[in-house]
């Protein structure tokens, strides 16, 4: 009986081509697109689960008050990890990770630059990590000792085994202990190179000596079986104020490592979410497309009901009954639905790549996995039996006698359903249409916002190398070779900065105020010259001015903060040390660009710079200006590659949330459209089969082809308008909150709304017009011939 049940539906899927390749269609694009979206946020929802200990697994935060807020911050003080370990008996294992660098490692006459970190040797314990080659067990017990990724062992030793080789880590021979296999997409660690804690104090012995007051490392924590966290907790809380009596408001709390990838926003203390937003949008994005596809195989099935009917009537007659047909109706639905599935298996291979790209993720289809093809022929199933239930459910109910005898005006009823269907289908398009456009419009809002310097042309790279103690030989040589305009020393590239400083004093302050912490950037000569930043009032660091190096540079928030008149001369305190005010420019942005410019110390310290500005000339090309460039920086670095950053790129990521929330958002825009026009196209040319007759005397009677044409379009114009008005006021509600999230924002305006109506009634006509058009050149005595 079931295989009749499919054979009879293959049938009808045969006998009607055009139908059956439309409804298929619009089935394997959404299927493809849930797909999709569902891999993706399964590898969310997974990421670091794979670890062994995930469960016991924990990184301690600080809560700092600054500023009227608290601020919640992963950098601690490398004292803590061992404390916890010692006085806390709930902590089973800790270990300390070193902020990310770019070291330079060699090997013979091979020179690359690796992702690294430096942690304790308890890190390859607490965290799970599959060994390829060497120690298994302790890789970093020996201080002399090196671990890298498959990656970067391929490229550095080729096809050559590394264990037991020695390398020049920055410079520090080192030896191999172990080769891991490279992270998991679905992992938080990223480096291709681990080294020990101790070479990483050999290698920078002042560090030997930083305390309680040094924030700049990682701590992780392993927390023994059934201990609470909250317990925890309550007891490290206020360990800093135990150890460091002048940062005594700043409070420490252990969180889920596997949480933070999805969890790690913080406001005013408290977590406030983060990637999981993006993932339950595209959660219910991949519902969304499912269920317009869904949609879309309703109302041309039941379209499709006058052809049907007589089938139904006389198989009702021959003792069919309804619940037999139900299974006919859903047989064919799970046919069409299991069909749809393999082109969108298809679809998925050529839709991944791009869908990577975008997303910057590397996900594939999981061939291998049992689960993953159990989930996903349950969905096909349940696709199938959503979509192919009122078609089933409406089919079977026709009135054999009646559909017999040609009574079929009691069949219009089924107008109404598909009515609100189309409404459905078509608000969401609307939905995601208003979405963009705005999405695109905060974007470029944003990035055409004045930032207080000048990025183009300006290109950033680390000091490292030979360039340390160089710097100004170098920025001669290349101005020389007219590579250059200038150049300047600064502590971090200038779209990542993340210095702060406490302790502040200056003239009139008030009581607390020197608990405020203010942001810092340290730097030397040429720096508002490189970076083109605006004076208020004085002048930049001058090389022919000792007395400078004792001087900072305020920007107007600072001015403000500190309610400094006349600033200029002004003396404060800043980093323990006295300075003198020598300047102000105007506010800029180096942090996020939706938050207000907060306020910021440029001070003069010769030793606190690792990143390196340059001001391309502007007479010439940008390659070229390299190029020259690069060889003047062979001269003095032939080790290290040649390696920069350009500014207004680096700016450019920034808004890297918002540029794939902006392309996720076109592109399922993209093809919401399609499968509408694909029910508009199906639904026009039955409207058209079923109207024939109807047009044919309207004809006869003098209707033009254009009167016809708007008498069959302009039911569907109406479905269009009236989901506009819905789609409009659940887009305004949302954009309204999102946009709100933003200090700094677009409005909300009229013309997009008007541009939605515009391009909504447009794709309406392109997906009728054909039909509405074809029906009515056809020769009307055709149609009446046998009336």
């Amino acid at each position: 009986m079931i295989k009749n049940y499919f054979k009879t539906a293959w049938r009808n899927l045969t006998q009607n081509k055009a139908s059956s390749i439309i409804n298929i269609s619009g089935l394997a694009i959404g299927m493809a697109v849930s797909f999709t979206l569902l891999l993706y946020v399964y590898n969310e929802f997974s990421f670091d689960k794979f670890h062994a200990n995930n469960e016991r697994l924990y990184q301690v935060f600080k809560n700092q008050p600054a500023s009227g807020v608290i601020k919640t911050k992963s950098y601690t003080p490398q004292t803590l990890a061992p404390v916890l370990q010692k006085d806390f008996p709930e902590i089973e294992n800790t270990a300390r990770m070193s902020e990310a660098t770019n070291a330079l490692v060699t090997y013979k006459n091979r020179s690359l630059k690796f992702k690294s970190y430096a942690t304790d040797p308890s890190f390859m314990q607490l965290f799970s990590f599959e060994t390829v080659y060497g120690d298994k067990v302790n890789p970093l017990a020996d201080e002399s000792s090196v671990v890298i990724t498959q990656s970067a062992a391929t490229a550095l030793f080729a096809d050559e085994n590394p264990v037991g080789k020695v390398l020049q880590y920055n410079s520090s021979p080192l030896k191999v202990s172990a080769v891991i296999r490279d992270n998991p997409q679905n992992s938080s660690f990223d480096f291709k190179v681990l080294i020990p804690w101790q070479a990483f104090l050999n290698q920078a012995p002042w560090l030997k000596d930083a305390g309680w007051d040094n924030y700049s490392y990682a701590t992780y924590v392993l927390l023994k079986h059934g201990t609470f966290v909250a317990s925890v907790n309550n007891k490290i809380k206020h360990l800093i104020a135990k150890y460091y009596a002048p940062d005594k408001t700043i409070e420490l709390f252990a969180y889920p490592f596997s949480k933070l990838h999805l969890y790690g926003n913080f406001v005013n203390g408290v977590n406030s979410g983060g990637n999981i937003e993006y993932v339950r949008l595209f959660l219910l994005l991949a519902i969304g497309m499912l269920f317009i596809a869904c949609i879309n195989f309703m109302n041309l099935s039941t379209a499709r009901s006058e052809k049907r009917a007589r089938e139904v009537g006389i198989r009702k007659v021959m003792g069919a009954r309804r619940f037999s047909l139900i299974k006919q109706f859903m047989a064919e639905s799970l046919t069409m639905a299991f069909s749809a599935f393999l082109i969108s298996i298809i679809l998925m291979i050529l839709l991944l790549p791009t869908f990577n790209t975008a997303m910057h993720i590397q996900l594939s289809i999981p061939y291998t996995s049992l689960w993953a093809w159990m989930a996903a022929f349950a969905i096909t199933i349940f696709t199938g039996v959503i979509a192919g239930s009122y078609p089933a459910l409406f089919l079977s109910s026709f009135n054999p006698v009646r559909v017999l005898k040609g009574q079929l005006t009691g069949l219009r009823t089924a107008v109404k359903p598909r009515q609100v269907l189309v409404v459905m289908q078509f608000t969401f398009a609307v939905c995601l249409i208003v979405s963009s456009i705005f999405i695109y419009k905060q974007i470029n809002y944003i990035a055409n916002k004045p930032v207080g310097y000048n990025r183009n042309g300006l290109i950033e790279l680390p000091i490292e190398g030979g360039l340390f103690g160089k710097f100004e030989s170098f920025r001669l040589d290349a101005i020389k070779a007219g590579a250059i305009t200038d150049g300047a020393l600064i502590s971090e590239p200038i779209t990542k900065i993340t210095g702060a400083s406490w302790g502040n004093t200056w003239p009139g302050q008030l009581l607390g105020e020197d608990k405020v912490v203010i942001d810092c950037i340290a730097a030397t000569y040429h720096f508002t010259d490189t970076y083109q930043l605006k004076f208020i009032q004085g002048r930049d660091f001058d090389i022919a001015r000792p007395s400078d190096s004792a001087g900072v540079i305020l920007n107007v928030a600072a001015v403000k903060l500190m309610r400094l008149k006349e600033p200029i001369g002004q003396p404060i305190k800043w980093m323990g040390a006295n300075r003198t005010v020598i300047g102000v420019v105007k506010d800029f942005v180096w942090g996020s660009p939706y938050e207000p410019v907060k306020p910021t110390i440029i001070g003069y310290v010769k030793d606190w710079v690792g990143n390196i500005g340059l001001r391309l000339n502007p007479n010439l090309s940008a390659s070229k200006s390299l190029a020259l460039l690069e060889s003047v920086y062979k001269k003095y670095n032939p080790q290290y590659p040649f390696e920069y950053t350009f500014t207004d790129e680096a700016f450019s990521n920034k808004f890297q949330s918002e540029k794939v929330l902006g392309a996720m958002a076109l592109t399922f825009t993209s093809l919401a459209v399609i499968i509408s026009c694909l029910e508009l196209f199906g639904l026009a040319s039955f409207s058209a089969e079923q109207r024939r007759k109807e047009l044919s005397i309207r004809k006869v009677l003098g209707a033009s082809v254009a009167n016809l044409w708007f008498k069959l379009s302009n039911e569907f114009i109406k479905l269009v308008v009236i989901s506009f008005f819905i789609g409009s006021a659940l887009s305004w509600y949302y954009i309204h909150n999102w946009l709100n999230s933003y200090t700094y924002h677009a409005d909300i305006s009229v013309d997009v709304f008007g541009v939605t109506l515009i391009a909504s009634l447009l794709i309406c006509l392109l997906a009728v017009s054909w039909q509405a058009v074809k029906a009515a050149w056809v020769n009307p005595v055709k149609n009446l011939r046998g009336e």
